[in-house]
C-alpha cells in the first residue's frame, strides 16, 4: 500500500477561542460595544467583529465603520516629525523658538527651548492641560481651542518643574504643539501635512479627521456620549479610522522594505527617552520583552477618549500585530498585550448593573473633612458636582452604587451610608483615602441682591488671570453681565452685590475686586468653598 499523505500541520486559529470568549462576555456584561479585532500572524491575517454598534438589536462594526484613535494619532504625529527630518526639513534636536517668530515674548524661556524630542517622547515642562482651555462644550472640551489659543499659552504660560529639570508626565500640548509646528515645517496645516506626507504613501484612505456617517458613537457607562475633536491640538489625538486601514498600517510597520516610508517608520519607534515603565519612541511606547533565552522589542500605544478606546502593537521577532478597535470606553489595551505575549487574556470586564440607581438628590450637602476644611456637594442641571477648599466645583459622573469619579480621572468619591440616607463621603486622590461626615443635607449659601453695573465697568473686569501655573481664569463682559469660567471647567454667570463684589446663584464664588491707583484690576480675591485664592491679570510680559 502507497505510504500515507503527509498531513499538514493544523495552525491555531488566529484569535483564540479564550480571546474570542473574553471579548464577548465583555459585550454581554454591558462593558464593551461594538469591539474590532484585527490580528497579523506571519503571513497570515485577519479581522474580527463583536458586539453591537448602538444598543442590543443593532448590528456589529464592520470594514466600513469608523473609530476615535484617541492619543492613538500620536504614533502618525511622530512618523511625520520622523519624515520631516529625512526629508532635511528640521532636526530632532531644534527647539520650539526655532519655528516662532524671533521676537516671540515668551514669559517663560524654558518653552522657547523645549526641543521637538522632548514634545514627541513627553518630556517638556509643559503642564497636562492648556490653562487657557475654556470650552464652549465640556463633554467636547479641545473642539474649539485654536492656534492663537496654543501661541497665546506659550506667550504667557510657566512652565512646570524647576528651572533646567523636564518631567516624563503626559500632556496633551506636547504631541499637540508638535502637530501645530510641524504644520509650520510644511506651510500648511497640519492636518493635511500628516495626509499627504504619511496617510497617503501608506495608502491609508480610511483614516482621518473627519467626522463621517460611518463614525460609530461612542458609548461610557451605559450612555451615549459625545464625540471628542481636537482643534489645533489634533498631533495629540483626534482621528478616526478604520480596522483594515489600521491593520494596513501595522502590517507596514512589520514589513516596511516596500514602503517609501521605511526610514520614517523605522525611526518613530526607535527609543529615544525613557517614561516611567517603557522605553518612549516617538508616539509608541516600547517594552523589553524576555522569553528567557532573548529579549526582543514590543512597540504598543493604547489610548482611551469619553467613548472610545483602542490598541494597536506589534512584534517584529514573530512578525506579530494587533489592533483592537472598541466605541466604548472600557479598556482594551490588556487584551492586546496578552495576545502579543502569548500569554491568557485577562478577565471579562463587567459594566456596573446599579449606576440607573444612584438618585442625584441623596448626595448634595455640606461634609466635614477630617482634616478640618469642609466640601459641598451640589446637583445642578442633573449633574452631581464636589468642591473642595479653594478650589473650584469638579463634574462627578457615576460609576457604580454610591461611586462617582470626577471627570478628569484622578479623584474619585464613594458616598457612605446610614442606616436611611447618606451620612458621609470618601475622597480617594492618588493612594490617599480621606473621609467626610455629612453636616447638611443642602449646600451652604449666602442670599446676595444683585446691584446695577455699567457696561463701562463690567469691561475693565473683563480678561484672563492666572490663578496658578496650571489654571487660569476667563472673565467676559457682555450685555446680560458677567461670567466667570475656570480652565476645563464651566462658564458660570456672576452678578456684582457691592461696588467691586461679585458673586454667582449658587454661591460657589465670592470674588472680590483689588484695583491700583489708576483704577485697574490688579487681583482678584476669591473665596472658594471657605477657603481664599488670589489670582493675578495675565498680562504681556514686558521686554
Amino acid at each position: 500500500m502507497p505510504a500515507a499523505a503527509a498531513r499538514k500541520p493544523v495552525e491555531p486559529p488566529l484569535l483564540s477561542s479564550a480571546f474570542s470568549d473574553a471579548i464577548e462576555s465583555g459585550v454581554a456584561n454591558g462593558a464593551y460595544a461594538s469591539v474590532a479585532v484585527g490580528v497579523i500572524d506571519g503571513k497570515r491575517s485577519g479581522t474580527f467583529y463583536f458586539g453591537h454598534r448602538d444598543g442590543a438589536q443593532s448590528k456589529p462594526a464592520d470594514d466600513d465603520s469608523l473609530f476615535e484613535l484617541g492619543a492613538v494619532s500620536e504614533v502618525f504625529t511622530g512618523i511625520l516629525l520622523a519624515q520631516a527630518a529625512v526629508e532635511g526639513k528640521l532636526r530632532f534636536s531644534d527647539p520650539v523658538e526655532k519655528f516662532l517668530p524671533p521676537s516671540f515674548p515668551f514669559a517663560d524661556a524654558r518653552l522657547g527651548k523645549i526641543t521637538l524630542a522632548q514634545l514627541a517622547t513627553q518630556h517638556s515642562v509643559l503642564p497636562a492641560q492648556p490653562a487657557n482651555l475654556f470650552p464652549d462644550d465640556l463633554d467636547d472640551p479641545y473642539a474649539v481651542y485654536a492656534a492663537e489659543d496654543l501661541l497665546a499659552l506659550l506667550a504667557f504660560q510657566h512652565g512646570s518643574g524647576e528651572t533646567g529639570e523636564t518631567t516624563d508626565s503626559y500632556s496633551v500640548l506636547n504631541a499637540g504643539l508638535l502637530g501645530h509646528l510641524l504644520g509650520r515645517v510644511y506651510q500648511t496645516a497640519y492636518t493635511e501635512a500628516l495626509a499627504s506626507k504619511v496617510l497617503a504613501p501608506l495608502g491609508l484612505q480610511h483614516v482621518s479627521f473627519t467626522d463621517g456617517g460611518n463614525l460609530l458613537p461612542g458609548h461610557a457607562h451605559g450612555a451615549i456620549v459625545p464625540h471628542w475633536h481636537y482643534g489645533v491640538l489634533a498631533g495629540a489625538a483626534g482621528l478616526r479610522a478604520s480596522l483594515p486601514d489600521m491593520l494596513a498600517f501595522l502590517q507596514r510597520n512589520l514589513t516596511p522594505e516596500d514602503s517609501t516610508l521605511r526610514p520614517a517608520l523605522l525611526l518613530a519607534r526607535q527609543p529615544q527617552a525613557m517614561g516611567p515603565v517603557d522605553q518612549i519612541g516617538f508616539g509608541w511606547n516600547v517594552r523589553e520583552k524576555s522569553n528567557g533565552a532573548a529579549t526582543w522589542p514590543l512597540v504598543w500605544r493604547a489610548s482611551r477618549t469619553a467613548g472610545f478606546a483602542s490598541f494597536v502593537g506589534f512584534r517584529t521577532d514573530r512578525q506579530r500585530a494587533i489592533v483592537l478597535l472598541g466605541n466604548a470606553s472600557e479598556d482594551v489595551a490588556a487584551l492586546g498585550m496578552a495576545w502579543l505575549a502569548d500569554s491568557a487574556p485577562p478577565p471579562a470586564p463587567r459594566a456596573s448593573d446599579v449606576i440607573a440607581t444612584n438618585r442625584l438628590d441623596d448626595y448634595p450637602g455640606l461634609y466635614q473633612i477630617t482634616t478640618g476644611n469642609e466640601a459641598v456637594v451640589r446637583v445642578t442641571a442633573n449633574r452631581l458636582s464636589l468642591q473642595l477648599p479653594g478650589e473650584f466645583p469638579r463634574r462627578l459622573r457615576a460609576a457604580d452604587k454610591d461611586v462617582f469619579v470626577a471627570d478628569s480621572g484622578t479623584l474619585g468619591v464613594t458616598f457612605m451610608r446610614g442606616i436611611d440616607d447618606v451620612n458621609g463621603l470618601v475622597l480617594h486622590a492618588g493612594n490617599s483615602n480621606v473621609s467626610a461626615a455629612r453636616l447638611s443635607m443642602r449646600a451652604p449659601r449666602l442670599t446676595r441682591t444683585p446691584i446695577a453695573t455699567t457696561a463701562a465697568a463690567r469691561d475693565t473686569v473683563a480678561g484672563d488671570y492666572r490663578l496658578d501655573d496650571a489654571n487660569w481664569l476667563r472673565i467676559a463682559s457682555s450685555e446680560h453681565g458677567l461670567t466667570l469660567q475656570w480652565t476645563l471647567g464651566e462658564r458660570r454667570s456672576i452678578f456684582a452685590y457691592a461696588p467691586d463684589r461679585y458673586t454667582d446663584a449658587e454661591g460657589v464664588l465670592d470674588l472680590r475686586l483689588l484695583r491700583d491707583t489708576q483704577g485697574r484690576v490688579a487681583k482678584l480675591h476669591l473665596e472658594l468653598a471657605g477657603a481664599s485664592r488670589e489670582a493675578v491679570p495675565v498680562r504681556r510680559p514686558v521686554p
